[in-house]
């Protein structure tokens, strides 16, 4: 049977038997996040990635009380920063993030990065399985992690619960190609933080030679890049045209020589926009 077309209502299967829109809106460092969560809504997105860090889980919060959608419609990511990570600390993390969001659950609660050695993020993810257990939480994972920092957590004591997702940078720069094999192998699902690069990289003479042959921008073929892949991706716009222009990846198709020219973009970490590089972290 043939796959079914990408659409803005698709979603990805987890390895606990949940499932994450392949699309959401990322609000980092957003001054505008409980109105670009509404034209989200307004847009046909379904998914909400902040953080505890960010500040502005009240704001989603506001947003998800003043749309008319079914809570059980939104799909709703949080985490947890490095300074909590001992498992009291990531529980009682759960738990202020639940009053801050106004949510009897989270749909996804991640450690926010491995920051804190193999010992803080043993203990943090046990938090995590405690409140996965008491059903405060319905999925829970990493960000940032190499495959050897999952691996390292998948053998730790008491740890039951495989993350389900991990998310990283991830663009045409930066492939983040380790990462993604190893974690397909295990069933962990990748979700691209910074899929955009902030605009930084989106001049690139190839994604513009594809953009134009397809009648798209750059973002948008950088997003389709991503999600053909299968992996999650959570753009941030406070810009309601390009919220919008986030979401219309669904009326064109990459081609086999689209995708190898993207390919050749990748120079790994050294393509990277952001402060964090996992490889260095033990």
């Amino acid at each position: 049977m043939a796959e079914a077309p990408l659409a803005i209502d698709t979603t990805v299967s987890l390895n606990d038997g949940n499932h994450i829109p392949l699309l959401g809106l990322g609000v980092w460092a957003s001054s505008a996040c409980e109105k670009a969560c509404l034209t989200s809504f307004d847009e046909g997105y379904r998914h909400i990635d902040t953080a505890q860090l960010y500040g502005n889980e009240t704001e989603v919060g506001q947003a998800l009380k003043r749309s008319s959608l079914p809570r059980s419609s939104i799909y709703v990511t949080s985490k947890v920063w490095h300074d909590k990570h001992t498992r009291q600390g990531a529980y009682n993390a759960v738990n202020e993030s639940l009053a801050s969001l106004n949510l009897d659950y989270i749909d996804l609660y991640l450690l926010h990065n491995p920051a804190a050695g193999p010992q803080g993020r043993h203990q943090a993810y046990l938090g995590l399985q405690d409140a996965l257990q008491e059903g405060k939480l319905k999925s829970i994972g990493v960000s940032n992690f190499t495959p050897g920092h999952i691996r390292a957590l998948m053998n730790s004591d008491g740890v039951t619960v495989k993350p389900s997702i991990n998310q990283v940078e991830l663009h045409p720069w930066n492939q983040q190609q380790e990462i993604v094999r190893y974690c397909k192998a295990e069933g962990i699902v990748v979700q691209a933080y910074c899929p955009l690069t902030r605009g930084i990289k989106l001049g690139d003479p190839t994604i513009a030679e594809i953009a134009k042959k397809h009648a798209k921008s750059a973002a948008q073929v950088v997003l389709r890049w991503i999600l053909q892949q299968g992996i999650v991706a959570i753009p941030k716009s406070e810009n309601p045209g390009r919220i919008k222009e986030n979401a219309d990846l669904y009326d064109f198709v990459l081609d086999d020589e689209d995708l190898r020219k993207i390919a050749k973009l990748d120079s790994g970490q050294a393509g990277s926009v952001t402060e964090w590089d996992p490889w260095k972290l033990d």
